[in-house]
């Protein structure tokens, strides 16, 4: 395919930090998504000059960019990218590649994934196979603190501990119904938000049209 080779010389950068498992992602999503007749425009590697775009096509009429995270991406990559792609007027969906890790009660999510939480309301998206994406919602994890007894500098006995506590690390994931990445989302648009160190800029996002599930 044209998009992954260069004749040479050749500068261009596409594909850094890449690994095989992102590429295959994202030539999987293109192949499946190049079979539907309500997909159109479709291209990998799709530059709009202030931003590439991994994946690009019109689903039903929206104009679609599917971002795999990678390694290399900060928040602050993953910040300026969304911004960028909603003064295109193109929705963006951002995909991690699914991990077995997210089959455990205690989970401790990345920062990137803590924004894509609060982007897509409750959720991170995660590629599995085909256009088959698994929904995930970060719960509070509760740990328990052990019972503990000492005695003071008075020679009184105190006592501590014996209950549960919300993690400030870990998060327990929820996994919601399989998503069909093609039919299941929809385009919606988010208005800037900030709390603590997430900032969210005012953005165009392609989420699931379903309820939470948690």
């Amino acid at each position: 395919m044209h998009h992954f080779a260069h004749k040479p010389p050749y500068s261009c950068t596409r594909g850094q930090g890449e690994t095989e498992a992102h590429r295959k992602c994202k030539e999987t999503i293109y192949n499946s998504l190049l079979q539907l007749p309500f997909v159109t425009n479709l291209d990998v590697e799709k530059g709009f000059g202030t931003v590439i775009s991994d994946v690009y096509g019109v689903i039903n009429g929206t104009k679609v960019a599917i971002e795999i995270q990678r390694s290399n991406l900060s928040v602050n990559d993953i910040t300026s990218r969304t911004a960028a792609y909603e003064k295109l007027g193109i929705h963006v969906i951002w995909l991690a590649l699914f991990n077995d890790k997210l089959g455990a009660d205690k989970y401790s999510p990345k920062a990137w994934e803590k924004w894509c939480h609060a982007v897509y309301f409750g959720r991170v998206y995660y590629w599995l196979d085909d256009l088959t994406i698994v929904p995930v919602h970060y719960a509070e994890h509760q740990t328990y603190v052990e019972p503990t007894s000492w005695f003071d500098q008075f020679g009184q006995e105190q006592s501590g501990g014996g209950f549960y506590k919300s993690s400030k690390r870990y998060k327990t994931p929820r996994i919601g119904a399989y998503l069909n990445l093609a039919t299941d989302f929809q385009a919606t648009s988010k208005a800037s938000w900030s709390g603590g160190t997430v900032y969210i800029p005012k953005c165009k996002v392609y989420v699931d049209k379903f309820r939470k599930w948690w």
